[in-house]
């Protein structure tokens, strides 16, 4: 029989500074129990309640030690320890904020206890996992990896202690905060929530950053900001640093465990060998209006995939539109025109046309009915913050400019606690569109749930992932 992989739960593991404990699970590869003077390396995890299995009925796991098992399995990863950190919900802070949370948590009351929280992997847990567990102790080999604000405190705690660190793994960061506010000049408030890099060295760490394009209003272009600004740094693309945009992913663990064995493989494994080039995105430009960037995706024999930021692009007719390399279109004159893209030894083309103008936002309408209740709630609320108002015979009504393309994936909600079920009582499917023009959308709502499990409530003050 073949060596098994095996998850060790820790109960009550103390928090020295933030004075509190929760579970660590220890996932030991394959090989573990049978090479006893092996050392492996390690990637520290956090909200690892959702890290091998749902945190509670009816949530979502990564099962990332599902991924780690088949890439061992196949030979394209070497075996590592994951250290899958339980994360402590915020009360009256968030251990995830470093330096800044939204302003509305900050007026519920919420602080930033990230500090402390950094301070408890570095000091208190890993000297603990390198005395127990057979690891490799340096930066080289030691890995820190979440989403959201998970991916926040990765990129802060990375950068603030390279020499702990040296690998980097953040799945759609926490970096901006976005709001849809049709008061402001853009339609859009956004808030900034991490502190750049901005050391005049570059750092000896390989970063991973990634981004789904059906994430609402968490959009690709903050993460390619910071991808940008790295590069910048003296990063070297692909070798230390390298951005995926996966299509048609959103803002959820299902979808993040359905793409963790990429960075996995970046980070401890072998890519392989490019089979699939592929131009993605929107080929109808304005001349002004939206700016467009071309995701550009490069895919590999193993499951691995990236976008590429630094490749060689052709333009049949160069008056029309010019292609920079991380594939930011910049549009000269109405016209069409062949494009191609040269990468991993593959190449791909497409056409291209500029029209004069191509709004950034787009209107969507949405309208909802939904049972019939002795007393009709006054709003309920769409995906990203799209609050639909009650309008009589049981209907909710809102319009919303958001931005053009941005793909969404949500459940209604009524109130703390209140999902939509489908007719036998179970959790509904998400429900989604990508707003590429202006659309009007209709829904019909079954009914509603009155007592989801506290994980699955997303409170307007709390962690993303909440």
């Amino acid at each position: 029989m073949p060596d098994q992989s095996v998850i060790v739960t820790i109960d009550n593991f103390h928090a020295r500074k933030l004075n509190n404990e929760r579970r660590i699970f220890v996932y030991l590869p394959p090989s573990y129990g049978r090479e006893l003077t092996k050392r492996y390396p390690v990637l520290y995890m956090h909200a690892g309640q959702r890290a091998f299995a749902p945190a509670a009925p009816g949530t979502e796991s990564w099962n990332i030690h599902l991924a780690a098992d088949r890439l061992i399995a196949e030979g394209t990863m070497d075996e590592i320890i994951i250290v899958a950190i339980a994360h402590v919900r915020p009360v009256d802070s968030n251990e995830y904020y470093h330096f800044s949370a939204p302003a509305e948590e900050t007026k519920a009351g919420i602080r930033c206890s990230g500090i402390e929280y950094e301070d408890f992997i570095v000091h208190d847990l890993k000297p603990y996992i390198d005395e127990r567990f057979r690891t490799l102790t340096d930066s080289a080999n030691t890995a820190l990896i979440g989403s959201s604000a998970g991916a926040l405190s990765t990129y802060h705690t990375g950068f603030r202690h390279p020499d702990v660190f040296g690998k980097l793994i953040m799945l759609s960061p926490y970096f901006v905060k976005a709001q849809l506010d049709d008061t402001a000049e853009t339609k859009l408030r956004e808030e900034i929530l991490y502190q750049p890099f901005d050391g005049a060295d570059k750092l000896p760490m390989k970063i991973w950053l990634d981004i789904g394009d059906a994430e609402g209003l968490f959009l690709p272009r903050h993460i390619r900001d910071v991808a940008h600004s790295l590069m910048n740094h003296g990063y070297k693309y692909g070798e230390e640093l390298a951005y995926l945009e996966q299509p048609d992913a959103a803002h959820q663990e299902a979808d993040w465990g359905e793409r963790v064995h990429i960075p996995l493989l970046y980070m401890f494994g072998r890519p392989g060998t490019a089979i699939c080039l592929e131009l993605r995105g929107r080929d109808v430009i304005g001349l002004a209006g939206m700016k467009t960037q071309i995701n550009a995706l490069l895919k590999y024999d193993s499951g691995f995939a990236i976008t590429i930021l630094d490749g060689a692009y052709r333009v049949e007719n160069p008056d029309v539109l010019a292609i920079l390399p991380d594939g930011t279109v910049v549009p000269k004159q109405e016209g069409t025109t062949l494009v191609t893209l040269y990468a991993g030894g593959l190449e791909a083309s497409k056409i291209f046309t500029v029209v004069a103008q191509m709004s950034e936002f787009v209107e969507v309408q949405m309208d909802a009915e939904v049972p019939s209740e002795p007393e009709m709630a006054d709003s309920i609320y769409g995906g990203m913050g799209m609050k639909l108002l009650y309008v009589g015979e049981n209907r909710y009504t809102g319009t919303f400019h958001v931005p053009r393309d941005s793909g969404y994936r949500f459940r209604f909600t009524k109130g703390f606690r209140k999902f939509e079920l489908d007719a036998a009582g179970n959790a509904f499917p998400n429900r989604s569109f990508r707003a590429c023009e202006n659309i009007a959308l209709h829904y019909q709502i079954e009914r509603w749930d009155g007592a989801a499990t506290h994980a699955q409530v997303r409170r307007s003050y709390a962690d993303p992932t909440f």
